[in-house]
């Protein structure tokens, strides 16, 4: 697993073994950022479900103003730690927390944000609850942006209420589903 592009191209991120962390491949977050391109300059990311972190990092590495990444599990969060040092003098904040306690410490804060990733452990059945959640919040921005990472054969979670599926992408195992507030494209 590598950062793809910017500042920090071709630096190596590390990720614990076994299935427990389940980083994204390096070929979908290539897709995604081709997606995404112009939006990531500049911007806002929350990466929630962090994990190792690669998705915010490689935003960062692309000219993301700074990265907000939450995830619970402290032995993913040391990784987290160890890979944000591939993007040194970024701003980046992890959250150790979980998802939901996340949102609410940051609709208190005022944060506010342009791209978010969510890519919960598969099985988990916290995907659209999330999504809803994070849609119901009120921190994403006007036109911003949210990818889903979930099973490629299985279907993308239900559009919350303002919000619409923009694209759906398989690859092979994984799929990925990015979600527009209605009137707005990535």
């Amino acid at each position: 697993m590598r950062v793809i592009a910017g500042s920090a191209r071709g630096r190596r991120l590390t990720a614990p073994k076994g299935l427990h962390t389940r980083p994204t491949p390096d070929r979908v977050r290539e897709a995604l950022f081709s997606i995404l391109g112009p939006m990531i300059p500049g911007a806002t990311i929350l990466d929630l479900f962090a994990g190792t972190g690669a998705f915010g990092i490689e935003a960062l590495s692309r000219g993301a103003n700074r990265s907000v990444f939450v995830d619970n599990d402290r032995r993913a969060r040391q990784f987290l730690e160890k890979n944000l040092a591939v993007v040194a003098g970024t701003q980046s904040r992890i959250l150790p927390v979980a998802a939901s306690q996340a949102l609410k410490k940051l609709v208190d804060e005022g944060e506010h944000f342009d791209v978010a990733f969510l890519d919960p452990p598969f099985d988990a059945g916290l995907l659209e609850p999330t999504l809803w959640q994070l849609a119901a919040s009120g921190i994403m921005a006007a036109e911003s942006s949210v990818i889903c990472e979930h099973r490629g054969r299985v279907h993308p979670p239900a559009a919350p209420n303002g919000w619409c599926l923009s694209r759906e992408r398989p690859f092979g195992d994984v799929a990925v589903s990015i979600f527009v507030m209605k009137g707005h494209s990535p």
